[in-house]
């Protein structure tokens, strides 16, 4: 066994830094077709986000919990492993300024030392390596930290569709930083996985998941009516490398929502992300904090301002006993109407510029004059139909791996779908036309006594006006 070990660590530091995934080291996670691999066995990362800080006093830095944890690292390790997480998500996305980088860096390694003590593999999430001074210190972070087994993954970039500095990035522009970022991560760590942690699937428009050269996806998704939607294009979509759930979560008050909602929402996302080939599943987040300025940031925990454990803290030890259900290939209950919208619906065709063949899975995004969003996909053939309450008028569309296209529309010709809406409605009377996306309660939507996931088909697919916006087509990418 040692000498097997010895030849596994002499690959990996040989090993091509051009090389899709690192080569298999022993005590390192590792990648095999669709799913993580540690020591010859398959791995399923359970793993709770844990918010951190480095704090800093004269040339030393310890990293911390958050400050409205009121606890203490080593402890709130414990606990985590103790709930059944085997890994666990620091987000230390943030560098002190004018501190010393080295006493930065062996801060990090003292955390993993921490983590490993209580059996926790760690995803690092650190500040994105966008400039020369971060990409610095991000190197001199990886050269440190390759050694450490506890560390299974970098995230390289926290949902970049709601936080890249630069708006309307080409994807090819995204290819490039993600490259560097691969050729960085083998050359200084070459032990460790590396990913981005991409939100909803309209991440495709710049940051396409199927297209950047990351070692796996990780995706962040919540809203008990979208989460399977979301879940199930990921999963269609993102072939050839390894899927997982960074972050999903519902908050509970137990007021608002119950507790026990609470738990059954944990236990059905986790899942349906095992029946949709998920290779990991991840929670947000470790503990409430009632000063948050929204109602998800305050009560997402699974620990409660009291310092209690709720029941879903409770359920995570029982995930790994619940049967891996088999995917039956039906589509959730709302796949292409995630919200509900049941005013217009706008037909349309998407097809490849080169083949004249209707691309599956596009994203089709479309906001109306008051910029309110919505989101649906292709199906199989390309065809597309957008639900929302107002008409749209700004567009914008891609595929995976295809390029992205931006547009406006006034012209569309809509018609009434009956005699008996016509009598009823006039396009200036339709409701809720300004219905907004967190306006929307998904308890609206259930299907009898169920308190999340299942949903009753009559809410969906319904419209009382309908256009036609016709083909658009798109180009692949170059390679």
């Amino acid at each position: 066994m040692l000498l097997l070990c010895i030849l596994c660590l002499i690959a990996c530091h040989r090993q091509d830094i051009s090389a899709e995934q690192p080569v298999p080291c022993h005590d390192f996670v590792y990648i095999e077709q669709d799913h993580f691999m540690l020591n010859g066995e398959p791995w399923f990362p359970l793993m709770m986000n844990y918010k951190a800080l480095f704090r800093v006093k004269g040339f030393s830095a310890r990293v911390s919990p958050d400050a409205y944890y009121h606890s203490n690292l080593s402890e709130d390790f414990r606990r985590i492993s103790g709930m059944g997480f085997n890994s666990i998500r620091i987000c230390l996305d943030t560098i002190p300024e004018k501190s010393n980088h080295k006493a930065l860096y062996r801060a990090a390694e003292w955390m993993l030392d921490t983590a490993q003590l209580y059996h926790l593999k760690v995803m690092l999430l650190i500040k994105r390596p966008l400039d020369s001074e971060l990409e610095i210190f991000t190197i001199g972070l990886l050269k440190h930290l390759a050694h450490h087994p506890a560390l299974w993954a970098y995230d390289f970039f926290n949902e970049p569709l709601y936080f890249d500095p630069v708006d309307h990035r080409d994807k090819k522009e995204a290819y490039k930083i993600v490259k560097k970022w691969r050729t960085m991560m083998r050359k200084n760590a070459p032990h460790q996985l590396f990913t981005i942690g991409f939100a909803e699937p309209i991440e495709v428009f710049e940051w396409d998941p199927t297209y950047l050269p990351v070692d796996f996806v990780s995706i962040h998704t919540y809203n008990p009516l979208r989460i399977a939607s979301e879940m199930r294009w990921y999963s269609d979509h993102c072939k050839g490398k390894p899927w997982m759930v960074g972050e999903t979560g519902l908050p509970a008050d137990n007021v608002r929502v119950s507790y026990e909602e609470q738990r059954q929402f944990l236990r059905q996302t986790y899942t349906l992300a095992r029946q949709y080939n998920s290779a990991g599943y991840g929670w947000w987040y470790y503990r409430d904090n009632p000063d948050a300025h929204v109602f998800e940031g305050q009560y997402t925990g699974l620990i409660n301002p009291d310092g209690q454990d709720k029941p879903a803290a409770m359920e995570v030890c029982k995930l790994k006993d619940i049967p891996i259900p088999t995917d039956d290939h039906s589509l959730p209950t709302n796949y292409y109407n995630m919200l509900g919208y049941n005013n217009i619906a706008l037909h349309g065709t998407i097809k490849d510029a080169d083949t004249d063949q209707g691309i599956c899975g596009a994203l089709i995004r479309g906001w109306t004059k008051d910029w309110i969003g919505m989101n649906t996909y292709t199906d199989e053939d390309g065809h597309f139909t957008l639900y929302s309450n107002d008409f749209n008028v700004h567009f914008e569309m891609s595929a995976p791996r295809m390029e992205n296209i931006r547009f406006h529309r006034e012209d569309i010709e809509y018609h009434f779908t009956s005699i008996e809406a016509e009598e009823q409605w006039s396009f200036e009377s339709l409701p809720q036309q300004d219905l907004e996306y967190h306006s929307i309660d998904y308890h609206d939507f259930l299907d009898g006594d169920s308190m999340t996931l299942h949903f009753n088909p009559k809410h969906f697919n319904q419209s009382k006006i309908e256009g036609e916006l016709g083909v658009i087509k798109i180009s692949k990418l170059a390679n």
